[in-house]
């Protein structure tokens, strides 16, 4: 169910849950309810409406922050791998180049390339970086949790960090993970892989991850934004 408040759109979700929860998530700033089955909507409403000011920041802050799709590819850009800032230094070449200098991030394409083929190209290197990252942070919480995935692919995703198909016991981590701290990637890929064993955000699924990253409600800060 879709609702309108204060000019947002709320995507309502009702569920077998005591206490609604109010969701804002990145990296679009999509906003979302869940909400107790027997709410009613009157009351979902005001629940949002209360708190349409944390809703609001919320979603100036996302707004705020870099996106591969929002981007030129020009000198001058800010660009952000594994969570640190670099300038874009754009260096007309025949040849592809995807390097740091210092905190500077050098692109090299041929000085008529558009925005969409720089786009494409830059995704590509991105891909690489997680991708090596990616095999041994799965490796790492297959082995401590005993869980493991039939197989894990990334893709490129405008409202979710990860995801996971149980039933087929597929992962997928969102491409933009590149840009975030390297402890971003490592919750995003230990919550997905909790959810082969756990469907739901609910207690059991909060202990698993507690006793496996006691500070991932810190790290979670640095992804979604959350009222209770």
């Amino acid at each position: 169910m879709l609702i309108n408040v204060c000019g947002i759109d709320v995507q309502v979700n009702k569920k077998r849950i005591k206490n609604m929860h109010l969701y804002v998530k990145p990296p679009a700033g999509m906003v979302s309810v869940s909400a107790p089955l027997r709410m009613a909507d009157r009351a979902i409403e005001n629940f949002v409406r209360l708190h349409i000011g944390w809703v609001r920041k919320q979603r100036e802050k996302f707004a705020g922050q870099p996106r591969m799709t929002e981007r030129r590819y020009i000198s001058g850009e800010t660009h952000y791998i594994w969570g640190r800032q670099y300038f874009m230094e754009f260096r007309p070449s025949v040849r592809n180049c995807f390097e740091t200098e210092g905190d500077r991030l050098i692109l090299g394409m041929k000085a008529t390339s558009t925005a969409a083929q720089r786009e494409r190209f830059m995704r590509g290197e991105y891909r690489k970086l997680l991708a090596a990252r990616l095999e041994n942070t799965l490796h790492k919480w297959e082995q401590i949790t005993g869980l493991h995935c039939a197989e894990c692919r990334i893709k490129y995703m405008k409202t979710r960090w990860g995801s996971c198909n149980s039933k087929a016991g597929r992962i997928w981590i969102n491409l933009q993970m590149a840009e975030k701290p390297p402890e971003c990637l490592e919750y995003v890929v230990l919550h997905e892989i909790i959810h082969l064993k756990i469907h739901n955000h609910g207690r059991e699924f909060k202990n698993m991850l507690d006793r496996y990253m006691p500070e991932w409600r810190m790290v979670r800060k640095l992804l979604n934004g959350r009222i209770s």
